[in-house]
């Protein structure tokens, strides 16, 4: 009797459970088509609208210091307060100055009556040395002495003049208009013209400034925004209103770190509704871009070095293309590409995309 060997029955069996595991139709298998929602490539006028966030500071700043020695007597303000330039802040203890006042007049007294005692001798012996009556020595040293007395008057009333000034300084005003801040001596206490911290500090709140920077791209569109003339900016702050200024100032180097050029908006902020440190978003219009190539922003993806989009070929097969964002405006973004008017681009289930993996487009 011959015995099979089972490697010959095995073969078959392993043929027959592949068929049938493969299916009867011959069809490969395969990831079934990624669902996605697709919006046309369009062209249209949009307005280039520069958004970026800025930094609110006031328009000047000036920390008061005192600039004389003495015990604060007075307060003149409240914290918080408006106050304009020239008003009354704080008072320092008058007395030491008033007493060194006097005694600086008292010495430009002496030294004028010695003077006026010196022109008499000079002029007496003036006379005297003609007819032989005093030598001419003698004559020479009283108009010395007069020259002398001269020149101690002087300094005399400059002394005076300097006593008076540190009496005036007694009384601390305000150098610029504005809204003081927080006490940070209280009365009673010493200061000194070498402390470092000011007593308080004014901050100028209207008009107030609001600094942002923008990329150096958009610089040769803002020079000539501001040659044709005014250019007009927008602030909001969180939870606020909008605000209109104009913008002011373009500095006069581009940051070679972050490749940003700093620039400056003005606004009158007559109701206080900015304020210092406060942190906006800032509208910066830079005219329209007409017949530009638009796409939804949400169809655009950013990668590491790039950002792109996917495109739904005629095949119904997903085409990756790399773009340049240019601007975004209400949800579209204006775009340079290897895109085509019409074009159907990708704006939802972007995740589950590769280039020539199969979609189905939903409505």
């Amino acid at each position: 009797m011959r015995h099979f060997p089972y490697s010959c029955l095995l073969l078959p069996l392993l043929a027959v459970l592949l068929t049938a595991c493969s299916g009867d139709d011959g069809k490969t298998g395969g990831p079934p088509p990624a669902p996605v929602h697709v919006r046309p490539v369009a062209r249209a006028d949009v307005p280039r609208l520069l958004h970026v966030v800025g930094n609110v500071k006031a328009s000047a700043t000036v920390g008061v210091k005192p600039r004389v020695t003495g015990e604060i007597q007075e307060i003149h303000f409240r914290e918080g307060q408006d106050v304009r330039e020239g008003d009354p802040l704080i008072g320092i203890d008058p007395r030491p100055f008033e007493a060194a006042l006097r005694e600086k007049r008292g010495l430009l007294a002496k030294s004028q009556a010695q003077l006026s005692k010196a022109n008499d001798d000079m002029r007496r012996y003036g006379k005297l040395v003609g007819g032989g009556y005093v030598s001419r020595e003698a004559y020479e040293q009283t108009a010395t002495e007069a020259a002398a007395l001269k020149a101690t008057v002087q300094s005399d009333k400059a002394a005076v003049e300097s006593a008076a000034l540190d009496l005036s300084y007694c009384t601390v005003t305000a150098p610029i208009s504005g809204r003081v801040g927080a006490l940070n001596v209280d009365k009673g206490n010493m200061v000194k013209t070498t402390d470092d911290t000011p007593v308080v500090t004014i901050d100028t709140l209207s008009p107030i400034y609001v600094n942002f920077s923008v990329p150096e791209a958009h610089l040769p569109v803002i020079l000539e925004r501001m040659r044709q003339g005014k250019v007009s900016i927008r602030a909001t702050p969180t939870g606020g209103t909008v605000e209109s200024g104009l913008l002011t100032l373009v500095d006069n180097t581009v940051d070679t770190r972050t490749g940003t050029i700093r620039l400056r908006g003005t606004f009158e902020n007559s109701d206080r509704r900015l304020w210092p440190g406060q942190f906006v978003e800032v509208e910066l219009p830079l005219g329209v871009a007409r017949q530009a190539l638009t796409v939804p922003s949400r169809a655009v993806q950013f990668g590491r070095e790039e950002s792109y989009v996917y495109l739904v070929g005629k095949d119904d097969r997903a085409v990756y293309r790399k773009v340049k964002v240019l601007f975004e405006h209400q949800g579209v973004s204006v775009v340079e590409g290897e895109l085509a008017e019409g074009d159907r681009v990708v704006v939802d289930g972007q995740v589950r995309l590769a280039p020539g993996l199969a979609v189905q487009v939903l409505e």
